[in-house]
């Protein structure tokens, strides 16, 4: 076979590519392709290199996450145990139990030294803590060495309660974070990527902070965080979204001059959405989930969670957590997403994209940042919900209006299904679907 020599190709320059980009597209101009995000940052349709990159190490693989609920502890037993059978390695504990009796019928036979455990909530977190460490020493496992997550809201503890709390699940639970920023809620509130960047940038500061004041170095208290994403439909934007705020986290944590290098990395978990889900040709979810989920994959994230495409209703059962294990299965045994866990490097759309949602996050982050720490939590609140709504209300006028479109709702509709959704639905397309 002879050596290719790519020598015998005349060189094309930069004109030459835009002349036939023009050429192609006749009467238009080539920046008719270009599109507005949500943020109102305008997206070139052609990109060329620059100096700007925003390539981090990323980790090697994602956890495969996946919340049970049920209506008892033996049930959500059975269904943890035919998850991790059906290829999940992490698993979602929605509320933890009071009673210990009922905490360990719930992990009977489940495996913690190979798998990961992230709670949700507890009504006390020493409780639920303790009934681990017993867990623990009833199997013979070191709980320093079990991985997972207790994702506590520091807002809820009191000073001295806080400061023990950290201590405590740094010196019991080292590879555990204690404490998690949900910016779940910002995506559920109709919130756009750069203003979930810029929450999560405000709230993890703030914690940051006082897991300081609590005593712990910068690198014991970013190894405490993680920080809990929903993924939107945009597909490059949410890709662009999560290599943005890990920049952004970087930069953050260099400002403290960490003593260790891998302080600046932090634990992204992300789910698919539900408040983009739909009630009308509610299979289309599945297909929703599965783009989500390719977008936080590329994107970096440590962990994936896809909701049961009926989740929005919470009527999950147990074909809906199986169709949503199948969806992972079918990204790596198949897609093989495992193997290109950084695609995104060195894409200069992508690379353009991240840099925009960067720097405009970055600023909203100054503003919001200003807010919390002079006027406090409750302010900040108040202004982060104020802009949700206004993107909410955004998006809610395009739909009428036909520029946002949702496949099922209001383009493409199936007249045969007459499924509507009740007031209590949290989701982008109620207002067209209930009735």
């Amino acid at each position: 076979m002879s050596t290719l020599n790519f020598d015998e190709f005349a060189p094309s320059t930069i004109q030459d590519w835009q002349r036939l980009v023009t050429k192609e597209l006749g009467e238009k101009s080539m920046e008719s392709l270009n599109w507005t995000m949500d943020e109102g940052l305008v997206a070139e349709s052609y990109v060329l290199a620059s100096d700007e990159s925003f390539a981090m190490e990323l980790p090697a693989q994602w956890e495969m996450v996946q919340r049970i609920a049920a209506n008892s502890a033996k049930q959500w037993n059975a269904r943890a145990l035919e998850s991790l059978m059906g290829g999940s390695n992490a698993l979602v504990m929605f509320t933890a139990p009071a009673e210990e009796s009922d905490f360990y019928a719930m992990l009977e036979g489940v495996l913690l030294q190979y798998i990961s455990l992230h709670i949700e909530q507890s009504h006390d977190w020493k409780n639920t803590s303790e009934h681990i460490l017993q867990w623990c020493e009833k199997h013979q496992l070191n709980s320093k060495q079990l991985r997972g997550s207790f994702a506590a809201d520091s807002s809820t503890f009191s000073d001295d309660d806080f400061k023990w709390w950290v201590t405590f699940v740094k010196n019991n639970f080292t590879l555990f974070r204690g404490l998690a920023v949900d910016v779940r809620h910002v995506h559920d509130s109709g919130g756009s990527a750069m203003q979930e960047i810029a929450y999560a940038l405000t709230e993890g500061h703030a914690v940051l902070v006082r897991c300081m004041d609590a005593g712990l170095s910068i690198d014991e208290a970013s190894a405490l965080l993680q920080f809990n994403f929903s993924t939107g439909s945009s597909y490059f934007t949410e890709i662009a979204k999560y290599r943005a705020f890990r920049w952004a986290w970087k930069s953050i944590i260099e400002q403290y001059q960490p003593q260790y290098d891998c302080s600046v990395h932090t634990h992204i978990q992300a789910s698919t959405s539900r408040y983009t889900q739909t009630a009308k040709d509610a299979h289309n979810n599945l297909l929703r989930a599965t783009t989500q989920a390719m977008s936080a994959i590329v994107g970096g994230v440590n962990g994936m969670l896809i909701e049961p495409y009926n989740s929005w209703s919470s009527n999950d059962d147990d074909a809906a957590l199986r169709w949503s294990r199948n969806i992972q299965q079918l990204l790596t045994e198949e897609s093989y997403f495992e193997q290109f866990r950084t695609a995104a490097n060195g894409a200069h759309y992508i690379e353009s994209l991240t840099g925009k949602l960067i720097h405009a996050a970055w600023q909203l982050f100054q503003q919001w940042d200003a807010i919390y720490a002079t006027k406090g939590q409750a302010s900040f609140r108040e202004v982060w919900q104020s802009a949700a709504e206004a993107h909410r209300q955004r998006m809610l006028t395009e739909l009428n209006e036909g520029t946002r479109i949702v496949v099922g709702v209001n383009k493409y509709v199936n007249k045969a299904d007459a499924s509507v959704v009740g007031s209590h639905a949290n989701t982008l397309t109620a207002s067209l679907e209930n009735s």
